[in-house]
């Protein structure tokens, strides 16, 4: 009887448990955009809203951090070249909040500097209004993530287009790739060298035949895969199953074509 009795304990816990998450996740209708943020030579800073769209007010606190790739893994630091402004803000249901993101100091001519956006959820207190403000329910929340990168470009470089700017696509400044595999620990990777001034957004990441991406097409991820910054190289496991082809492919900007990558030594 006390085992049973123990196990129905156990059950019940981790069903409330369970139930608590879907209400934090379900509670959490906060829209972010725009969701890839570029601040150019000419430009003070940018522009990021945030939506409620649940039942309740949100409390968000907004960070800025320097953003850099070492040894395949990311890494963020704090920073004062860009801020959040402001960086705490609580949107009531239905409404939009405005954050700036202000650029303290210039980017030197053909760099790109890269950071990241971390959005974080507040959570506030679960209380029981039958039992009194001052008794707190015990319950599990969770705490809401949105991490988003930014880019702060210097003179004679630009990378993706702007509404209230006419130019060229053929001069837009591009990444500069090449890709080889690696193997390490019985592991196969897809390994992505940028030696470009401009980072590389890759996504539909696939091989085919040489000449010919229509042909012989392996995919690797279907959708959005990672960044590699200026100067860096990170890398990807292949999946099981998947044998690398002889021609890498992938769109390095939304709404393109993909593009060869190289291959490397």
């Amino acid at each position: 009887m006390k085992t049973l009795l123990l196990r129905l304990f156990a059950t019940a816990a981790l069903t409330w448990a369970f139930l608590s998450c879907l209400t934090a996740q379900a509670a959490s209708s906060v829209l972010v955009w725009p969701v890839y943020q570029i601040i150019e030579s000419d430009q003070n800073g940018s522009a990021l809203w945030l939506e409620n769209r649940g039942a309740e007010p949100v409390s968000l606190q907004v960070r800025v951090l320097a953003w850099k790739q070492e040894n395949f893994n990311e890494k963020y630091a704090d920073q004062s070249n860009v801020v959040a402004s402001p960086p705490f803000a609580t949107v009531p249901p239905g409404q939009r909040q405005l954050i700036r993101l202000i650029r303290n100091t210039p980017v030197a001519a053909n760099t790109e500097q890269a950071y990241r956006i971390i959005i974080d959820e507040i959570p506030s207190p679960l209380n029981d209004s039958s039992q009194g403000k001052d008794k707190a329910v015990v319950g599990l929340q969770l705490q809401m993530r949105y991490l988003l990168p930014l880019f702060m470009d210097g003179g004679s470089l630009w990378t993706h287009d702007r509404s209230d700017v006419k130019r060229d696509p053929s001069t837009a400044t591009r990444p500069i790739l090449s890709w080889r595999t690696v193997s390490e620990n019985g592991k196969t990777y897809l390994q992505v060298r940028n030696t470009g001034i401009v980072h590389a957004r890759l996504s539909n990441v696939f091989w085919s035949a040489t000449g010919n991406q229509k042909q012989g097409v392996k995919t690797l991820v279907g959708g959005f895969m990672g960044y590699v910054l200026p100067g860096q190289q990170m890398r990807w496991p292949v999946p099981a199953g998947v044998t690398p082809g002889a021609q890498l492919n992938a769109q390095i900007a939304d709404n393109t074509q993909p593009i060869v990558i190289a291959r490397g030594q």
